[in-house]
This record gives C-alpha cells, structure tokens and sequence, in this order.
C-alpha cells in the first residue's frame, strides 16, 4: 500500500497486488480535512474483506497499536465469516480445489502477515460537542428510513450521509437521497469506486471461479466486511459536524441462531451488522481518543415491527424505500427487482401487516407471484419471524405464532438498549412501545 492523499475534496488510495495497481476513490461534498492516521487506517479497512485470501500486506507507512489491533482483529473474524459461510456453505463461486476438506478452527483463524511499522498515536483529541447530533448511515432501506424519522421526531440534529456507490446500489438509494437533498440541509453524501475496487480484488482471488467474476448474484462471492467502509470513509463529515452518535440501521436477530458449525464460531456473515460490532467499534474510538458513539435504534425489534412502524407513523418517508439488490428504471420509476431475497423479505413484511406493496413500486406480477408462492420460497430470516409472518398473512392456516416476534427483545449480548445513547434511549423505546406488544427476554432458551 502506498501512502493515502488528500487534495481538498478527493481521497486517493493506492494499492500493488501481485504487481498491478489498483486504486481506490472517496470523493465528498465539499474540500475536507482528515487526520493523516486516520486516511491511513482507512486505507487498510476495504483489505479485511481479503483477509483469508491474502499471505501478506506491506504499507509504506506506519499505523499506530490502536490500529493494527484492529485490524488484525477484524482479519481474524473475517476469516471464520468467509471460511464458513462462502468456502463451506455457499460453494458455487469457489474452485473445488480451495473447499477445505477438514474444516478446523485454526484454519478458519487466519490473518496475514502485517509487515507495518508501528508509531504512537499523535491524532487529535475529538470530543463530540454533546449538542446530538447524529449521523445515520443511510441507504434507502427500511432501516435507515425508519431510523430517521424517529431521530427526527425525538429532536435530533440529523445528518443523513449516503454513500454512492455505481449501479444498481445507488439505483436503491437514490430515491430517498434525491428527497433528502431536496428538504433536508444536512443531508450528505460519498462518491466512492469501491464496487470497481472489488471487482479488481476479486479477479486476484484464485479461489473464485469464472462464475463469481461474471454472473448475477444476491449474495457477494467474498465481500462480508462492507459497512466499516463506509463508517470510516465518513469519519471527516463525523468530525467537520461534531457528531455525538453514527447510527446503524441494524435490525433484531434471533441469538438462539448463532451457533457453530464446523467447529468455528461465526456470525452467519453479518459480524458488522451485529452489536458485537458496534462494541468493538466503540472500543477502539475511545482507544485513539475520539468520542463517538456507534449503535443502533432498531436492535431490538423485527424487520416485521420495522416496517408497521415505518408505514403507520412516517407515510412519506416509507414511500421512499427500496429494499432491493437490484432495483432498476421503469419509465422514470426506480423499481424494485421483487425477486431477490431482499424483495422476498419486505413482501413477506408488508404483507403480513396488511401493506400494500404498490406503495414502493412493486409492480402487480411480483405480488401475486408473491402471494401464490410464500410458502414455498427461502427466505434469509430466522425461522420464528418468517413462520410469524405467514401466520399473519394466512389469518393461522399456515406458519406458527410466535408472539416475541412482535415485543422488544431485550438480551445483553445481542440487543442490549442501554447502549442507545441515554439522551435519547427513553423517548426511541416509547415509540417502539406503541407498536410492539410487551418487552421479552431470553431465559433457558426461550423468549419469554
């Protein structure tokens, strides 16, 4: 890696693998500033997705201790994430010969060699001025929406910050950004090629066969830490706004699903969606002396209590969503694919609350395609929400009732409240209380 620049408004990164140069862009809305530690901790977070693939990484700059424990931290994580979740389980983008035939613990544990020289911490102590100011990571999803409409609502100084990556990732949030801009002032935005950075990346992969280079996929053939990119790439608006709190829009997942396979514990390829994320984060940011906080609003409800939320209490907003891995142009209308998994899961949603999916552009053959085939289709959530969902929508023919799906699941390692920033904790939660029924908690396996 060669030595992070910025010129006014423009970070360049630079990169040799196996002799070839490949470059990485961040461009923002206006000239920054930026802590030369912090371009250069940047540079190495979009290389942790490579971790398992990678025998060694030489910088020509030195990194403080704050940050090499990270990112050898977050290596050895991501490592397990891919060895189980993309070699073991979803082998179709990977080379027979690379499939591991004794799957093992220290194998999955692998991080590469970091030949970085190590110098002392010379950032400047960033206090957050404690006015409540907040940036949400926005996409143009359930979560972000939601998460801004109650952060608005409970008196936040909200700053929405986009980041536009080509194709159809931007096709989905380009209809809320497009809003955003248009009424809201603090509404910010990154330009950035890390799609083309993958792309490049992954053709040196020589695990990956042909299929994971060319056809059309829901899922990432290798890529599982994608959120800290755009975290960290945002850190100069953090900074240039005063921001007490970066919220995540990360919805509830079950903890009774988070057990090992193949001996290696993991989390089912979502590590920096989870709170074991966010306390990570949180660690590190106290270690090199900046105070913000990561956490999100939304850790302890379902997506299917996301969504009754979203409708019934912010209308214009939810007419905004698109939850798509492919949405696309239909006569000047951004429309969802309605076949990806992440379609699957917001009809299931919206239908189970009695929501018309017209509302978000769903055109009329995905819903009654929808509607015929739920019961069939694979959805990517844990069993007792989708089952509860069917139940819903079938009026109990089908699925199976399970009312904790509807409450507020309060569990310390997985969906702990008391790290949702305390100035706004109590009036986020009774909001969440008016749509859920009751608060439940995990005891001898069962939410009670």
């Amino acid at each position: 890696m060669l030595e992070p620049e910025l010129r006014n408004d423009l970070i360049s990164l630079r990169y040799i693998v196996d002799g070839e140069e490949i470059q990485l862009s961040f461009s923002y809305d206006f000239p920054i500033t930026a802590d030369k530690q912090d371009l250069r901790l940047l540079s190495l977070i979009p290389l942790v997705n490579y971790s398992l693939f990678t025998s060694e990484i030489e910088a020509d700059f030195p990194i403080t201790q704050q940050d090499y424990d990270f990112i050898q931290k977050m290596m050895v994580i991501n490592s397990r994430e891919i060895y189980v979740n993309k070699l073991l389980k979803r082998r179709e983008f990977y080379l027979a010969e690379y499939i591991p035939g004794s799957p093992s613990l220290e194998e999955a544990s692998y991080c590469p060699r970091m030949n970085i020289s190590i110098e002392p911490n010379f950032r400047t102590t960033f206090n957050n001025n404690g006015d409540g100011s907040v940036a949400i990571m926005s996409s143009g999803g359930k979560d972000s929406l939601l998460t801004y409409g109650i952060m608005k609502e409970v008196g936040a100084t909200v700053y929405p910050i986009f980041v536009n990556e080509s194709g159809g990732h931007w096709k989905t949030a380009s209809v809320a950004y497009d809003y955003f801009q248009a009424t809201h002032e603090n509404t910010l935005r990154i330009w950035t090629t890390i799609d083309r950075f993958y792309r490049r990346m992954n053709s040196k992969v020589k695990a990956l066969n042909d299929k994971a280079i060319t056809m059309w996929s829901d899922t990432y053939p290798v890529q599982l830490f994608i959120f800290p990119v755009y975290l960290f790439s945002s850190l100069p608006y953090y900074k240039k706004f005063g921001i007490s709190g970066v919220m995540k829009g990360d919805e509830f997942d079950d903890p009774r699903g988070f057990n090992p396979e193949f001996g290696v514990s993991h989390y089912y390829a979502i590590y920096d969606q989870t709170q074991s994320f966010d306390i990570a984060l949180n660690e590190y940011f106290r270690g090199i002396g900046y105070g913000i906080k990561f956490y999100s609003a939304l850790r302890n409800i379902t997506g299917l209590i996301e969504e009754r939320i979203l409708f019934n209490r912010y209308p214009e907003l939810a007419k905004l969503q698109r939850s798509c891995h492919s949405c696309h142009d239909d006569n000047g209308q951004i429309v969802p694919c309605g076949r990806c998994t992440k379609c699957d899961g917001i009809l299931l949603f919206l239908s189970a609350n009695g929501i018309d999916p017209r509302t978000i552009n769903y055109r009329e053959q995905d819903i009654q395609d929808f509607s015929n085939t739920y019961m069939e289709r694979v959805f990517r959530l844990d069993e007792d929400e989708r089952e509860h969902s069917r139940f819903l929508i079938s009026k109990g023919e089908h699925g199976k009732y399970n009312e904790h799906v509807e409450k507020i699941h309060e569990d310390p390692e997985f969906s702990n409240s008391q790290l949702i920033d305390e100035k706004w904790r109590g009036k986020i939660m009774d909001i969440l209380k008016e749509y859920t029924k009751g608060t439940t908690r995990l005891q001898n396996g069962e939410w009670t």
